[in-house]
């Protein structure tokens, strides 16, 4: 998907009131990017996928999806209060990362996106999955908060720690050189979603910065 720097929360703001304007100009890797000022608040092989989740409803608390029959370990830090929005963030980074591990974008089919959301999340996958690229190793999401909720818009945002996982030749196993910037340092992922006349919150775009999430 293109990445795009994260807006201030005042523009996101005028932005969601409009009804989740357009998205913003294409970002580039290395291009500077403005964090948000508001607080903080299936396997390769079709092996099944186990999942772990806090042992308590409404506990903060890590659980840990292993992917492509533990080839990919993504754990969630999961704040006390498990709104809908932080699931849509939770679902969207996992579906990503199956994915790539397994070569197919079908993991993306069952997600709530619109057309520019779902054209931007299959363009980022396939130019893995294309090219016979994989994942391995270990991740971290986490500081999932909705830093801005209107009637009609959304922001949510998260940290991601890729630093323990490398991206891989499938047919060699071996770490491509050099690795994209995502997976070298932790970065802020935001996602803008809208609420549709039918009550549904669909991801519209995405937004990363390289600014604001200490480990």
């Amino acid at each position: 998907m293109r990445r795009t720097a994260i807006v201030p929360v005042l523009a996101l703001t005028l932005l969601l009131v409009a009804g989740c304007g357009p998205a913003e100009r294409p970002y580039q890797p290395g291009e500077g990017a403005v964090p948000p000022t508001a607080p903080a608040s299936a396997s390769a092989t079709g092996a099944p996928e186990g999942t772990q989740e806090p042992a308590a409803s409404g506990t903060p608390g890590a659980g840990t999806v292993s992917i492509g029959g533990g080839k990919l370990k993504v754990t969630i830090d999961w704040p006390a209060k498990r709104d809908p929005l932080i699931q849509l963030m939770a679902d969207y980074h996992l579906a990503t990362r199956k994915a790539i591990v397994s070569g197919s974008d079908r993991y993306l089919q069952d997600l709530d996106l619109e057309l520019t959301g779902a054209r931007e999340a299959y363009d980022w996958v396939t130019q893995y999955t294309e090219q016979d690229k994989s994942m391995k190793g270990t991740s971290r999401l986490y500081n999932l908060r909705v830093a801005v909720k209107l009637d009609k818009g959304a922001q949510v945002n998260a940290c991601v720690d890729d630093r323990g996982a490398r991206v891989i030749h499938t047919r060699t196993g071996k770490a491509v050189v050099p690795q994209p910037d995502w997976i070298r340092r932790p970065h802020l992922h935001a996602i803008l979603v809208h609420r549709g006349d039918d009550g549904v919150w669909r991801i519209r775009t995405f937004r990363y910065s390289y600014k604001g999430c200490p480990v």
